[in-house]
């Protein structure tokens, strides 16, 4: 058996066993026991770097005055699972907005002019980035400005903050944005025309 596969069961075998501690409430589900399966990891594991995290996508479970209740998806695979639900504070500096799905045809049009724009060589000679590579491609969204009032329960979120919020329980938005809303194309209506009967 090769390290890498002795490496992979021993992973499995420690995320099993906690998974099942932590169902049946046993006292594998502590800090202690939590910390002690990490450093285990550890030993086989090369983490990357610390990575400060100042935004989170999430689902919204609640909202109360001020605060929006967010169940986000695990930050890492042996994160503490109290850290799955997160509490955002917001406040009259906090900025609201609300992504909207382009037009096709819209969008299409976007597409073809910076096609248009682009033609030209990204690299030039020298090897320098040219003009037409600096040029961003266009959205398949807009956005535009909500409030507090606007967010609703079971809609997903952005929030950005100021502070590294990867082990922070609550914290301060900067600004709130609800993802993409799908616009259902508008079908027109055919009414059958009557038919004629002979006489």
């Amino acid at each position: 058996m090769d390290t890498l596969s002795s490496k992979t069961i021993i992973i499995i075998l420690i995320l099993i066993s906690f998974g099942f501690g932590y169902f049946i409430g046993s006292d594998i589900a502590t800090d202690k026991t939590w910390q002690k399966a990490k450093e285990r990891l550890d030993e086989y594991i090369t983490w990357p770097e610390e990575m400060e995290i100042t935004s989170i996508s999430g689902e919204v479970q609640q909202i109360q005055g001020n605060k929006i209740s967010l169940k986000i998806s695990p930050l890492e695979p042996l994160a503490d699972p109290s850290l799955d639900y997160r509490v955002v504070e917001v406040d009259e500096d906090t900025e609201f907005y609300r992504l909207l799905e382009k037009n096709e045809e819209q969008y299409q049009k976007e597409i073809e002019e910076f096609d248009q724009r682009t033609e030209g060589e990204m690299i030039g000679p020298e090897g320098e980035v040219t003009e037409a590579a600096e040029i961003a491609p266009p959205d398949s969204y807009t956005q535009e400005e909500i409030s507090l009032a606007d967010i609703e329960v079971g809609q997903r979120i952005n929030v950005r903050t100021e502070e590294n919020i990867k082990e922070v329980k609550q914290f301060k938005a900067v600004s709130v944005t609800v993802q993409v809303v799908l616009i259902e194309p508008i079908e027109e209506s055919v009414t059958p025309a009557e038919e004629t009967t002979e006489e």
